[in-house]
């Protein structure tokens, strides 16, 4: 196991597409618009479902606002997007699983929640993939999460843009 718990930090806007039709293609039909415009998503999920709509939620880098609102005005209609919220500040901590001392995907997650709820920090999203764990939470937050993050998992916090 390595010795230094490396979080990546970086600042992000989160979109909600509500009363998305839950039918074939159409969330398709969003990324793809954003897309050809070379928006880069990085995170997104979908949120509640009901049998007829749903919400998609996605995250873009805090620079791409104005260009991805532009898209989402264009295609709202087509789409059948009821309404769209947006998030501000909001950050995306990630760290790599093999650098911690957890050897499993759920008990990093587990120790990583707890830990941030003993200092009250807010977490609006947590995921993960095969090697990493991703959080979401306010950017105000974003520091005191890293420290706790790294104290919890392993070393003290390096933070790496991204």
């Amino acid at each position: 196991m390595n010795e230094i718990l490396v979080t990546r930090r970086r600042k992000i806007i989160r979109f909600t597409c509500h009363g998305v039709p839950t039918k074939p293609g159409t969330a398709g039909m969003l990324f793809t618009a954003l897309g050809k415009k070379e928006i880069n998503i990085l995170h997104m999920f979908n949120t509640e479902h009901g049998g007829e709509e749903g919400d998609i939620s996605f995250s873009v880098a805090e620079g791409c606002f104005e260009k991805t609102s532009g898209v989402l005005n264009e295609v709202k209609d087509k789409v059948g997007i009821e309404s769209i919220t947006v998030q501000h500040d909001l950050a995306i901590l990630s760290f790599d699983l093999e650098e911690t001392v957890c050897e499993t995907v759920i008990g990093t997650m587990t120790l990583a929640l707890s830990a941030l709820a003993k200092e009250h920090i807010d977490v609006k999203h947590i995921a993960a993939s095969r090697n990493r764990v991703f959080v979401v939470l306010s950017d105000e937050e974003a520091d005191t999460a890293s420290y706790t993050l790294s104290r919890v998992l392993k070393e003290d916090p390096i933070i790496h843009p991204i």
